[in-house]
């Protein structure tokens, strides 16, 4: 300890700073890191001892010249009891939460909680939650102090749903920032202020992240907690040999980060692509020395490794719920194509797209490579809108044409080239289907790749010219002829909607969304259903406002674009997909399915139906690419090794020796365009099998029944499980703020004191609840736990009126009970304990009581307190000085020190029997070495919070 502080500067002390008092929660060196008493996390702060004035502090004891009342008394002991760190609960993060995890989710929060440095890869399959993993992670390091400041890298499309997820389940209100994001960014500012430094968590895309400049900014910073997404996006693409020359921008940046921050979450449903080398890069970011040798032929140490991931399967968790005899929390999942013939107009539209594209690439000939390239990319766009509907299609001729007819007005004998400004990687995206990235949506990728233009002036106008021979050929596809359409409406939705009441129809293209929505409005075959789209020209209010409309309806259509099969999850709402084309990436087919089909899924059958056209196109994605992942699924219990933006989708199918119908050139062109940076042989038997040999499945045989046992005990501590709503319920009636209950067992609350309108507090609540499962099954409504802003505001509103309010003073009172043979004073203590882990110390709040006759010398037993503070408040029958007089005494009775120090004794012993016995179980199923000092507790501080008199009756 530094020689600056004495020796009352310690875990668990309370000292006098800055005229206020703090709780010391550790202390580094010369540094003493303290919350201010009666404030909240955000109120800690870090003192450098040689320039501050610190000095030994404690509670003011309770005024016995002012008699409060007992109903604010109650308020404020509640009020305590729901914002301490309990000695019985070894997860903190849990009571500032609204997540109902089950215990394999809890798994790695204990295996968290083993490492100075918090550094794990969460692998868990798709729907198992690795975000709540992740979340829950994150809270309890910020709940522990050993965290503030949190960088969340992901790819494009998620950064929304990390910044809901995070702000709704666990209260951590992070920023999305981006080259969009930052303008509106800085204008909140303070001019001259770094945004990377003035807000404490950040989420970024990692193509945002990778670019020189803002990398630069984001390493300049130091980072408490960087979580990465996707993970396996960021990894080392395969090399045969170490001078071999791949693409690391992302495995660079991804490091870079890796190394600056103190801890690392890396998270990926599909950690393997099927080469050793790119896996093992993954575990050499954790830097536990896992991984040794060169990064093109790794070695990785399993025993290391298995400490550091989580990786369970569907199958495995299954298994883990059956040993513990309870069912499996997963639907069955009935999973079909439905075929669709095309009429013959539509074939001679698909044949005239194909003749089109022997113009693009004819036209493209004269340009570039690299305009060639764009063409390619372009053919398979607009060939798939084709599939996708004749509306997606006709939209898109009439882009291009609008574009040609632009440049054929400047265009000379010269060659035009206009790439539109989209990159080769990002039209490849948008063909295969996968993340475009941070600087277009998916709509805007789709229409810039429409407006490349490459040719001279007679190439132009002879393009134009069989432009308008396919549009004219779009156009007589009405929506009789539309054979997909007429399947839809006549069979597979009604099939569905006979099946249960709600259904999602997804679609890639916000064209084909819109020209859905009106013909199935216009048909009137669904006039009894509500009907709802969801694209990405919505905000996010506005996307969530309409889907917890859908979640509310009792019969209702769904129509939407990925923006909703990102991250959401979809299980309390629907548990039936139409998937209106075949996506080219299976990843992206299966990220949609997995918002239904997953842990928490009400019904016992999630429904997916697939609409295939039987075109050639279709029929070798959907032989070669889904059929082929849903059997690897299938006999594996894992997800195909492969990413579309990595290894190119078309290289599986040209390894099958199929024909996807491209016209005027070959796989093989493309392929050469498509960085081989994966698996090339993804559904190799012997690739397969090394994916298997390598990875950590399990981690399944924990048991942490005795952590619930724990939370249980909390729970009670905190007044049991209406607690919560007992102070609330009293808090809002303190203050005038009417609670009213809704028809659907919700509440309504409108906040009329302007002392509650504090940060994040709203004036009006129209749906609140106490029960998590309620809130998490609704959109919409939310759910009042200890962390919600208004109960937080409650809590610290209604310590500071007990304290500061002569009228309703909270910390003395007076009453009479049946339970009492002679005058008797209850004094509740806030003891303050210290668990001596490492690296840093636990600190633990509890109330403790002790009771003492006024004019006796033994203190009671514990029932005896219990019996008597439960019983039914009385008249106090006294006069109010005779009550300042008895408060007095009670305050100076010569036994009360003596009292207080055996009472706070023996609950020392028995948080310590509690923390040895929980520990002894832990260490016999799991190498937990987090638990070393969890049971080596002392007294950090007490105070006399308050006391109360109680009269006989």
């Amino acid at each position: 300890m530094s020689s600056y502080h004495s020796n009352y500067v310690r875990p668990g002390s309370v000292i006098e700073n800055r005229n206020r008092l703090w709780r010391v929660d550790r202390v580094e060196g010369d540094e003493v890191v303290a919350t201010a008493l009666g404030g909240t996390a955000a109120d800690t702060h870090r003192f450098y001892s040689p320039i501050e004035n610190i000095s030994e502090g404690s509670l003011e004891p309770p005024n016995p010249s002012k008699i409060g009342n007992p109903q604010y008394q109650r308020l404020l002991l509640q009020a305590h009891q729901l914002s301490m760190l309990h000695g019985t609960a070894p997860l903190v993060s849990l009571q500032r939460s609204r997540v109902i995890p089950t215990e394999y989710q809890l798994t790695p929060v204990v295996m968290a909680l083993d490492m100075p440095r918090v550094r794990m890869l969460l692998a868990d399959d798709v729907g198992l939650g690795k975000t709540i993993e992740a979340g829950l992670i994150t809270s309890e390091l910020l709940a522990r102090n050993r965290a503030e400041r949190i960088l969340i890298i992901t790819p494009a499309n998620l950064r929304e749903q990390w910044k809901d997820a995070f702000n709704h389940f666990f209260h951590i209100d992070a920023q999305i920032i981006s080259t969009r994001h930052r303008k509106a960014m800085e204008k909140e500012l303070p001019p001259g202020a770094n945004p990377w430094e003035h807000h404490s968590k950040l989420i970024a895309s990692i193509d945002y992240a990778k670019q020189p400049s803002v990398r630069n900014q984001i390493l300049e910073q130091d980072w408490d907690l960087c979580i990465i997404d996707e993970a396996h996006n960021a990894a080392k693409p395969h090399q045969t040999s170490a001078d071999q020359t791949v693409d690391m921008q992302r495995w660079n940046v991804a490091t870079d980060l890796a190394d600056h921050a103190k801890h690392l979450l890396l998270l990926t449903a599909t950690p393997h692509n099927g080469y050793s080398d790119s896996f093992a890069s993954l575990l050499r970011m954790l830097d536990v020395g896992a991984v040794s040798g060169p990064q093109h032929e790794p070695y990785i140490n399993r025993d290391v490794a298995k400490k550091h991931v989580v990786q369970r399967r569907r199958d495995d968790v299954k298994e883990w719920f059956k040993d513990d005899d309870q069912e499996s929390p997963f639907p069955d999942r009935d999973q079909d194509e439905v075929y669709v013939r095309p009429t013959t107009y539509e074939k001679e539209v698909l044949d005239a797209v194909r003749t089109y594209g022997d113009t693009l690439l004819s036209t493209a000939s004269s340009g570039s490579a690299h305009g060639q390239t764009l063409a390619r990319w372009s053919i398979i766009h607009f060939l798939k809108r084709t599939l996708s509907s004749p509306e997606a299609l006709r939209r898109s001729l009439s882009n291009r044409r609008e574009k040609l007819e632009e440049r054929l007005e400047e265009a000379e004998e010269d060659v035009i080239e206009e790439d539109a400004g989209i990159t080769e990687e990002v039209a490849r995206a948008n063909a295969l289907d996968n993340d475009t990235g941070e600087q277009y949506s998916e709509d805007e990728a789709g229409q810039r790749v429409e407006r490349v233009v490459t040719g001279d002036k007679t190439a132009i106008e002879h393009e134009l010219e069989v432009l308008e021979e396919v549009a004219e050929k779009a156009e007589r596809v009405t929506k009789t002829r539309d054979s997909k359409l007429q399947e839809l409406l006549k069979n597979t939705l009604r099939n569905r909607l006979n099946t249960d009441q709600r259904v999602i129809i997804f679609t890639k293209y916000t064209d084909t969304l819109e020209y859905l929505a009106d013909q199935i409005a216009e048909s009137g075959r669904y006039d009894d259903c509500d009907l709802f789209t969801l694209h990405g020209k919505l905000s996010e209010g506005q996307r969530r406002d309409r889907f917890s409309d859908f979640e509310n309806s009792n019969r209702a259509i769904l129509v939407s674009t990925d923006v909703i099969s990102e991250g959401m999850n979809l299980q309390h709402a629907c548990n039936q997909i139409i998937h209106y084309e075949l996506p080219w990436n299976p990843n992206r087919l299966e990220q949609r399915n997995g918002r239904v089909d997953r842990y928490g899924q009400p019904k016992n059958v999630a429904y997916i139906r697939t609409m295939v056209v039987e075109d050639e196109m279709d029929a070798a994605i959907l032989q070669t690419l889904v059929k082929k992942a849903e059997q690897i699924r299938s006999d594996y219990g894992f997800s195909p090794p492969y990413f579309g933006d990595d290894t190119g989708v078309l290289s599986i199918i040209e390894e099958q020796g199929l024909d996807v119908g491209i016209p005027q050139t070959t796989l093989d062109e493309f392929t050469q365009q498509t960085p081989d940076q994966g698996s090339s042989n993804a559904f190799d038997e012997d690739t397969l099998e090394r994916i298997k040999s390598d990875s950590f499945y399990g981690h399944t045989e924990v048991n942490l029944q005795d952590v619930r046992d724990r939370l249980q005990e909390t729970q009670e501590r905190m007044g049991g499980e209406n607690g919560l709503q007992r102070f609330v319920r009293s808090s809002l009636n303190l203050f005038g703020c009417p609670m009213e209950m809704n028809a659907d067992s919700t509440y309504s609350v409108t906040v009329t004191d302007d002392r509650l309108l504090s940060g994040d507090v709203k004036r009006e609540y129209e749906q609140v609840t106490f029960d998590a499962r309620h809130a998490e099954e609704h959109q919409g409504v939310e759910m009042l736990d200890v962390a919600h802003p208004l109960v937080q505001r409650l809590i610290e509103v209604s310590k500071q009126t007990a304290f500061t309010d002569e009228d309703r003073n909270g910390r003395t009172a007076a009453q009479g009970s049946a339970e009492v043979n002679e005058d008797t004073a209850v004094y509740t203590i806030l003891a303050r304990y210290v668990a001596h882990t490492e690296p840093d110390p636990t600190i633990m709040e509890e109330l403790v009581e002790v009771a003492i006759p006024l004019f006796g010398d033994e203190p009671l037993e514990m029932s005896e307190i219990d019996t008597i503070t439960d019983s039914e408040a009385k008249p106090a029958g006294r006069a109010e000085q005779e009550i300042k007089a008895d408060l007095q005494d009670a305050l100076d009775h010569p036994q009360l020190e003596a009292a207080i120090d055996d009472r706070v004794s023996t609950r020392q012993s028995e948080i310590e029997a509690e923390r040895t016995s929980m520990r002894e179980r832990l260490e016999s199923v799991s190498d937990s070495d987090w638990l070393e000092g969890i049971d080596d507790v002392t007294v950090g501080s007490t105070d006399l919070l308050a006391v109360t008199l109680y009269y006989p009756n």
